[in-house]
């Protein structure tokens, strides 16, 4: 019977198509494709919808805080201050804060320890929550508050106010005053993936079980390349295919924690880690656990450049690129920075706060006029 399915839903298709059997590759794109489509489909059916103006209405997208409870396995730690005061900055502006899943890591800890370790941080937030320019969307790490059950007893009595919905995603459909300029889609970006998605009961148990008693000891960033760079290079390959079949659409994820910007990884975020690598390799010349980071990551800057940059998902292919596939990266960075999207007059941007003695220091790493990028897709 599996294997029946399993031809029906893999086989079958390219059977008929190509008269061949598919790549790896081409299995991991139709079940990725599958899974966004499954969850586009939930999405309108939930009524989550919304309708925004892109020159009066602003929005900042972060995802991956991973917000852990102050031990060795917290990655969110370095990263607090920058948050902090990112987060008030866009407040002041005005803008609509989106969490786009992986906000707190639920894989290592339970909900009560993250809560009670991140106080200034949830009272930041909800801050937004009370003025009614909050959005928030579970991930992979964060999944418990897909259950309205849970979001009642640990979320709702933090932010305080109207109750607070926790989505699978969000559908926006953006005008530009009575102009109407496309749909925006806003996911975590787990959809598919055989570990986050599939089989997350499982990694959800080697997580905590396993991993989260070895980081502990190590305080090895669990966003590092370790845990293999190029299967999340392959994700966002998958999810811009996907992007790309789409009609005037643009998606916005995270769960990879690699920017991307217009369907191309930007690789200044790669370039920064390195950079801090080296510093902290300088102080500790010795560290053979550091020294084999700062390798995997000058190994994937090296790939992104060459296979990557210019081409990021058709590798070389004929038709030209959409500028339909965004990622904010993550707000976990060891070096204490931040990325995430912004949308504002009219534009999107890719945004970077970096950590500051007395402040976090803002940088707009790219920027696209939103009627330009529609028109191109």
């Amino acid at each position: 019977m599996a294997s029946q399915k399993l031809r029906g839903r893999y086989l079958d298709p390219f059977l008929d198509r190509y008269g061949r059997l598919p790549t790896l590759k081409e299995i991991d794109h139709a079940r990725v494709a599958r899974a966004m489509d499954a969850a586009l489909a939930r999405i309108v059916a939930a009524g989550d919808v919304i309708q925004v103006d892109v020159q009066t209405d602003q929005f900042v997208v972060f995802s991956d805080q991973h917000k852990g409870s102050r031990d060795g396995a917290d990655d969110f730690s370095a990263a607090e201050q920058t948050y902090n005061r990112a987060i008030a900055y866009y407040n002041r502006m005005g803008y609509t804060l989106l969490t786009l899943g992986d906000v707190e890591e639920l894989w290592e800890d339970r909900p009560r320890p993250v809560i009670q370790a991140y106080p200034n941080t949830f009272a930041l937030e909800a801050q937004f929550h009370a003025e009614g320019r909050y959005q928030r969307i579970w991930g992979n790490h964060d999944d418990d508050w897909r259950y309205s059950k849970q979001v009642e007893q640990y979320l709702a009595p933090v932010y305080g106010g109207a109750p607070l919905n926790v989505r699978e995603g969000l559908l926006v459909n953006l005008r530009n005053g009575t102009e109407q300029l496309g749909r925006l889609l806003l996911v975590h970006g787990h959809q598919g993936t055989l570990k986050s998605d599939y089989f997350a009961d499982f990694s959800r148990n080697m997580v905590r079980y396993l991993w989260r008693p070895f980081q502990r000891l190590t305080r090895i960033p669990s966003n590092t390349p370790a845990t293999n760079w190029r299967l999340r290079h392959s994700h966002n390959i998958a999810m811009y295919s996907w992007s790309a079949q789409q009609d005037k659409m643009l998606l916005i994820a995270g769960h990879t924690h690699r920017p991307v910007f217009e369907s191309v990884v930007d690789d200044k975020q790669l370039q920064a880690e390195i950079t801090a690598a080296r510093v902290m390799l300088k102080k500790a010349p010795a560290d053979q656990a550091l020294k084999r980071v700062l390798g995997e990551l000058e190994e994937e800057l090296a790939w992104v450049q060459r296979a990557v940059r210019g081409q990021f998902a058709l590798e070389q292919a004929s038709h030209p690129l959409k500028p339909s596939y965004y990622n904010t990266g993550c707000c976990c960075y060891p070096d204490g920075s931040i990325t995430g999207v912004e949308m504002v007059a009219g534009e999107i941007r890719l945004a970077r706060w970096n950590k500051g003695d007395k402040e976090a220091l803002r940088e707009v790493l790219a920027r696209a006029s939103l009627e330009d990028v529609f028109a191109a897709c």
